[in-house]
Formats: C-alpha cells, structure tokens, sequence
C-alpha cells in the first residue's frame, strides 16, 4: 500500500507508508491500528530520525500487539513529508491528530520533537491523553510553576548518561503532579535505542494506567 492516498477509516491492520495533506504539504506516517482501542499512541522523533525507527525498534508493532493505536508521523522537512509553509508545529500538530482522526492521544515526543509536543501540551492539554517526554529540547520555555499546574499523565524517560538533558528532565518534569520519572540506566540521549525491551515495557505500563 506504499504511497496509498490514505482516506479514513483504513483500520484494522498495519498500513503504510501512508500519506495525508496537512495545509498542501504532504505528510507521511505508518498507522497500525487494532479493530478497537481507546488509545492512540502518536509516535514524534528526534533530529536524526524518521518514523522508520519506531517500525525497526518495534514500538510499532509493539503497541499494536497491546491492543493500541499507534502512529509514527514523518515531522515536517524530514523523512518522506515536505516542509511545512505557514503552520507553527502547534498548528501542525492539532491538524494531523484531526486529520487522521486520532482520539485520546497520547504524544510521545524524543529530543528535537519536543519543540512540537510541548506548545500543545501547554495550550490545549485537553486534546491528549498523556504525554511522553523522551529528554526533549525546549523544556525550560516553560516556567517550573507552568510544570507544576499541569494536570496530564506524564511519562517522562531519560538516559542515565544523558548529561545535557538530564538535570532539566528530572526538575522541570519531575514537578508534574501526574508524573512517572524513568531513567534508562546507562541510556544515551535516544536512550529508547539503548534498551528497547525496558523502554517498551516502561511505556506499555503507562499507557495502561491511562483510562
């Protein structure tokens, strides 16, 4: 089904690549999804990745196979998707989770990503579900007090020898009232790469106190 113009609905099975317009630029994603959830767990990534590493990491599949929605999205000038003209990543972000009709989302947001999960976490929490954190950049935009008021189930995953991001992940983060701290000992900065069976049993855990 590579390069299927996706129409909604298309569940279930794994589909993909697929792709959708978001304001005239063409944006590509995987989307595995059950014959029913109640969750969609929607996949960013960082500066040096696509959506093809949640598909070789097995998040994707693993997701599935809990029975959740999962959908790895190329961000906007990386992978297979265009750069986008005249959205802020808020506003992008808001139109693909319309657009491919994803209910109760739970962002998952490493590094560079953060840039695009935090503005809409603070804006409208109400649309998500939960949020997880993967040591993002543009943390400290936010005041401690912002992170303290926030009323989300949050994740918040960092490496051990993630030294740069590390301090801001455990204070700013770690002040979320709702929030689950795990660090990946001996993790990197993509500390999910490091250990995959402990960052997919971490995650899964979450989701299934998320109601």
């Amino acid at each position: 089904s590579s390069g299927i113009n996706a129409e909604w609905p298309l569940r279930p099975g794994n589909q993909g690549p697929l792709h959708i317009d978001v304001s005239g630029s063409k944006v590509a994603y995987y989307d595995y999804s059950p014959a029913s959830s109640h969750l969609t767990v929607l996949l960013l990534h960082g500066m040096r990745f696509s959506k093809e590493n949640w598909k070789t990491l097995g998040t994707l599949d693993t997701l599935l196979q809990n029975g959740y929605r999962a959908i790895a999205v190329d961000l906007p000038g990386y992978g297979d998707s265009e750069p986008m003209l005249g959205l802020s990543h808020e506003q992008f972000i808001r139109q693909f989770i319309a657009k491919v009709d994803s209910e109760s989302t739970v962002i998952v947001s490493p590094s560079m990503s953060g840039e695009f999960a935090i503005p809409v976490v603070f804006s409208e929490p109400a649309i998500l579900a939960g949020w997880v954190p993967v040591a993002p950049v543009s943390i400290s935009s936010h005041k401690l007090s912002e992170y303290q008021a926030l009323q989300l189930p949050v994740l918040a995953v960092y490496g051990e020898n993630d030294n740069q991001f590390r301090k801001q992940v455990e204070e700013y983060l770690g002040a979320i009232p709702q929030v689950t701290l795990k660090m990946i000992p001996e993790g990197s900065h993509p500390c999910y790469l490091d250990n995959p069976d402990l960052w997919h049993e971490t995650l899964i855990k979450f989701l299934s106190g998320i109601k």
